[in-house]
């Protein structure tokens, strides 16, 4: 058959159509939806498959033969009619007044969705109960939603390619489903919002005031835009049900590709709605009727907007002021699922978006931060100076001793005079090594509000030990007997506030002045009722007591520094305890500087020490004990009681006045003239020698050489290596001081005494072969024979008895009587204030941070400016990240020296109850984190992220810091870490470099992960330099598209591909990444802390 003639056909057939549905309009019989006969005299009509949702099934047998009784009668719907309305934005055919439907959408009347698939054509059924169920690979209410590109497949196979409509051969041939083939190859499923054809969306509505008014029943939007007639359709659901649906018309779309984002755009000009009569918002009972508004207020413009990674928008004016009038929000948002079926050559080419230049917004970013640093090291150096105009200034400047006392002219006196006098009781005090050695045995005496008491001996004869003992620090050994006071037991941390001890060595923080370092005692151990200006008052006061006021603005300086002087030190570290005028003060070797061997004090500032010590205890009853070596007479003079030591044992406990009388009685009288306290250092010094340890040499230089006035007499001094000569004053000599001298060998007299001292006898024998520890034995057990030890004994035992009879009253008030310290946000303001000042003092460490860190950013910037998009800036771009944490990373070590240089000064105000180990520690790693560890790695960023080209938007800057300040913050947490736990500092930086070097092997870029064994790859989650490494590379190179050129080749591939192929994943930046490297700076603050309050304890 020619072309002619297939026309002439066709057309004829046409004509006969046309006629018969105009006959049968005319006899009032309705076709449509009749049954279709799979006859071949039948023909079908569908004028657009991808439209219309029902055919018109005509012939002339059917149509003239009477309806066979198993058909229902004819619906009389008819959308000509005034009297009936196609939904849904449906068309009403004129010719035989039914309507045209939209995809999705069915009825008589286009009200009822449809389900299945697109794919099925004019076959779609309307929905059976409130929900549809789609075919496989399809969504969304009516199943327009495309999902999978395999479901596509079926209808891009069912329509013709020239137009795009339903091939009849292939109605029933829908995809053989083994999903191969040219059609399946070439299905698309687009899913980016953006229409090519005929664009499908689901959506869901996110206002939260609507859902809290639909309570289980969601309200849903279904959006269609066809761009071939630049209409959408727009469907209002609740509770999957239909309320109200709108059309919309003169429609554009527009697609803006951006670097890290989409968006998609539809506006329309125009806009109608319709509600649903008897639906939800449309009439339901109970339910606000908004029809009259649709029909008169909705009228356009209209704009539906999708920006990829938020919800879309559906804005129209006066629906927007609706939503803003009911629900308080500015517009309808929905959270959307959109779906295209196309071929693949009709998907819109991938287009590179431009790389974002947000260079401006970066420079003034860095300009603003760079003008706060510069403003927050102003104020660093303002506040850190000393004003020189105000009498005080943060605890500086210029310092007066006040004329007429405090605030109120009375807190100090009440301080110093209000008190418990604190009677202190010892018995049977023994202390024992873990090994077995006993230190101390068999320690008694006591000591009453008022009296000073020294404890004397020889070196090594346990006197340290024995006022640790008294002060109950810390020991490891075993302590046994009792401590009374006012004759009861009192328990350990209230015995510790009614006592001050000051220790052997001076721990004093260099940077200090000496009028801060007492101050700050003061603050944080006086009364915290007790004015600011009073607290400053006592501490004046004490200095000058001391007489250390004339350097009161001196630094106490550091070894190798210009400081004062080892005796003024001693005097200051009284000083912080005398400040707090304690009930009991403890001093171990007052008149010494022990880091000076010895040297001690002149006499005259010796002298003002025990005197001033002597004032504290007689004027306002105070209990003072303390230790001293070789004290001069006048200082003697001075002594309430004393306790005399040899060896561990107990010598002479009781008053100083009876003392020389006692040594008298039991056979060793001291010599006219002859330092007491000399003398008995002598004694027992020489009991603890062995007669073979005593060389002639040394019994020559204890002969006695009377020279004109004055009598020299040379005892040996083991301890110091010298001879120590002892004069005295020649007295008139009686016939028994002639009696004494002898004639020599060499001419000259010899002292019995002396004689006596080296033979070890009391009845003048001359032959020193004498075994001295049973002298030392015999000392002992005189002393616990004589009534003075009696009498001791005596005084403890009433002052116990006195205490149960009174019902343990005096003892209460004593601990009741406890004033309140500082609380603890007071304690870590003062702390503050003292870690402020070190700092600003002692620069280096800080400066050092940042010069490092802007030279090595300048040289940075140098060596990787104008980083590329190609294979080599990657490679350099995971090296300036893997080179960026190994500087900071090695960089925090040096926290190692924040804690190990104050580790004994904090043992040591600890244990004097200055303050909480957590005031202390928040304190120090305020001032160790902000200024060294925020700080240096934002001026690395801001130097180098401009220069090197690293992603220029603001937040991957941001990103960039953050990343860099995570993991400073988590690595200097480990070495803080280390530095509590290990106490010698080279074995902790030894300990942290390994540990850098063992993350920085796992980082991800020496090994890969995916190289590694099973059983090993774990360790990789365990590197803070992985997770930081990882975030980096993530923030900069996620969404970089590799571009190079080899061997002739045009090489493009995604930096994801490589991220995966080193073992990285492109979606770990906020989880695990940072979410590890905070959680790593947590774990180890928490631990560095406990470890702090658990292991740094003072223990002697």
């Amino acid at each position: 058959m020619t072309r002619l003639d297939r026309t002439i056909v066709r057309w004829t057939t046409s004509f006969t159509l046309v006629a018969t549905i105009a006959s049968a309009a005319r006899s009032g019989v309705l076709l449509n939806q009749l049954p279709s006969h799979d006859t071949n005299t039948s023909s079908k009509i569908v004028p657009d498959s991808s439209r219309a949702s029902y055919g018109i099934v005509s012939g002339p047998a059917s149509l003239l033969m009477p309806r066979p009784p198993e058909c229902p009668p004819c619906n009389p719907f008819n959308c000509v009619l005034p009297a009936f309305t196609c939904l849904n934005t449906g068309v009403c055919n004129d010719y035989n007044g039914q309507c045209i439907c939209p995809p999705g959408f069915g009825g008589e009347d286009c009200s009822k969705p449809l389900c299945g698939s697109l794919a099925d054509g004019n076959e779609r059924f309307p929905r059976n109960g409130t929900e549809c169920e789609c075919e496989p690979g399809w969504g969304g209410i009516n199943c327009n939603v495309c999902e999978t590109n395999r479901a596509c497949s079926a209808l891009i196979a069912s329509r013709d390619p020239a137009n795009g409509m339903l091939k009849a051969s292939d109605k029933n041939d829908k995809g053989d489903g083994d999903g191969q083939g040219s059609d399946d190859e070439n299905a698309v499923c687009y899913k980016q919002g953006y229409a090519v054809k005929e664009m499908f969306q689901m959506c869901d509505v996110t206002n939260r005031k609507i859902l809290d008014m639909l309570p289980g029943r969601p309200p849903q939007v279904t959006f269609t835009c066809d761009v071939s007639s630049a209409t959408c359709g727009f469907q209002f659901w609740i509770g999957k049900v239909e309320s109200f649906y709108c059309g919309l018309r003169n429609c554009t779309s527009s697609l803006q590709t951006g670097y890290d984002s989409n968006y998609t755009e539809y506006s329309c000009q125009e806009m109608s709605c319709s509600c649903i009569p008897g639906r939800m918002l449309c009439g339901e009972d109970g339910s606000v009727d908004i029809t009259e508004f649709l029909d008169e207020e909705i009228k356009g413009p209209t704009k539906f907007s999708t920006r990829s990674g938020e919800n879309s928008k559906f804005e129209e004016p006066a629906m927007n002021q609706l939503i803003n009038d009911i629900f308080g929000d500015s517009y309808i948002t929905l959270r959307c699922t959109a779906g295209e079926c196309l071929r693949a050559s009709e998907v819109p080419g991938f287009i590179v978006p431009p790389k974002p230049n947000d260079k401006t917004y970066i420079v003034v970013t860095i300009a603003i931060a760079v003008a706060v640093l510069l403003l927050g090291l102003f104020l660093f150096w303002y506040l850190g100076r000393a004003d020189t105009t105000s009498e005080y200034s943060l605890l500086g400047g210029r310092i007066r001793l006040p004329k007429h006392g405090g605030s109120n002219g009375t807190t100090n006196k009440s301080l110093l005079e209000d008190h418990i006098p604190a009677a202190l009781q010892f018995s049977n005090l023994t202390y024992t090594l873990p090994n077995g050695r006993v230190v101390l045995d068999d320690i008694s005496g006591s000591v009453k509000p008022g009296e000073i008491m020294a404890v004397m001996g020889a070196s090594g004869a346990g006197k340290s030990t024995f006022l640790d003992l008294l002060a109950r620090n810390s020991k490891h050994g075993t302590v046994e007997g009792d401590i009374l006071v006012n004759g009861q037991q009192v328990g350990d941390s209230d015995y510790r506030q009614v006592v001050g001890f000051v220790d052997q060595e001076d721990t004093l923080l260099g940077t200090l002045t000496v009028y801060e370092t007492v101050l700050y005692s003061a603050l944080l151990r006086l009364p915290r009722d007790m004015s600011y200006e009073d607290k400053k008052m006592r501490t004046l006061e004490t200095m000058h007591e001391l007489g250390i006021l004339h350097i009161r603005d001196s630094r106490i300086g550091e070894s190798g520094h210009r400081s004062i002087s080892g005796g003024e030190k001693r005097r200051v570290s009284i000083a912080c305890e005398l400040v707090t005028s304690p009930s009991i003060l403890f001093l171990d070797e007052c008149t010494s500087v022990v880091m000076m061997m010895h040297a001690g004090l002149d006499s005259f500032n010796a002298f003002n020490v025990i005197e001033s010590l002597v004032q504290l205890s007689r004027v306002y009853k105070r209990t003072v004990v303390f230790t001293i070596h070789q004290p001069q007479s006048n200082i003697v003079a001075l002594f309430d009681k004393l306790v005399l030591l040899a060896s561990g044992k107990m010598v002479y406990s009781g008053s100083a006045k009876d003392c020389q009388a006692y040594f008298k009685d039991i056979g060793w009288a001291c010599p006219p003239g002859f330092n007491i306290a000399d003398y008995l250092i002598d004694l027992t010094m020489a009991t603890e020698k062995k007669p073979s340890d005593i060389a002639p040499a040394e019994a020559q230089a204890a002969l006695i050489q009377l020279e004109g006035e004055e009598d020299a007499v040379t005892v040996p001094d083991p301890e110091l290596g010298v001879q120590r000569m002892t004069r005295r004053r020649r007295q008139p000599t009686d016939p028994t001081d002639a009696e004494a001298e002898t004639p020599s060998t060499n001419g000259k007299g010899t002292s019995k005494l002396s004689m006596r001292l080296l033979s070890g006898s009391s009845s003048g024998r001359d032959t020193p072969q004498v075994e001295l520890p049973l002298r030392l034995t015999r000392l002992v057990d005189a002393f616990a024979k004589s009534d003075i030890a009696a009498a001791t004994r005596s005084e403890i035992t009433a002052a116990g008895s006195a205490a149960r009879e009174n019902g343990h009253v005096q003892g209460q008030r004593v601990v009741l009587h406890n004033f309140k310290r500082a609380n603890g946000w007071t304690q870590f303001k003062i702390l503050s204030g003292r870690s402020f000042k070190n700092l600003y003092r002692n620069p280096q460490l800080m400066l050092a941070h940042y010069a490092v860190a802007v030279v090595v950013a300048g040289i940075c910037a140098f060596l990787f400016r104008g980083l590329t998009e190609d294979i080599p800036g990657f490679q350099n771009r995971m090296g300036l990240g893997f080179f960026c944490l190994s500087l900071f990373g090695f960089s925090c070590l040096t926290t190692l020296d924040a804690f190990a240089a104050e580790r004994l000064l904090f043992t040591r105000e600890r244990a004097n109850g200055y303050y909480t180990p957590a005031a202390y520690f928040t304190a120090k790693l305020l001032f160790d984190i902000v200024p060294l560890r925020v700080i240096p790695p934002f001026v690395f960023a801001a130097i180098i992220y401009s220069p090197v080209g690293l992603v220029p938007t603001v937040d991957s800057f941001w990103r960039f810091v953050m990343v860099l300040v995570a993991f400073n913050l988590s690595a200097s947490s480990v070495v803080l870490f280390l530095s509590v736990i290990i106490k010698d500092a080279g074995v902790a930086s030894l300990i942290g470099s390994l540990i850098m070097l063992f993350n920085l092997l796992f980082a991800g870029l020496l090994i890969n992960r995916d190289k590694l064994p099973w059983w090993l790859q774990w360790l990789e989650t365990t590197s803070f330099f992985h997770a930081a490494f990882e975030a980096f590379l993530v923030n900069e190179v996620r969404y970089l598209q590799l571009r190079d050129h080899r061997y002739g080749v045009d090489i493009e591939v995604p930096a994801a591909t490589i991220l995966s192929m080193f073992g990285f994943n492109a979606q770990a930046f906020w989880f695990p990444d940072m979410t590890f490297l905070l959680s790593v700076f947590v774990i180890f603050t928490a631990l560095s802390f406990v470890a702090l309050v658990v292991l740094v304890k003072e223990r002697r």
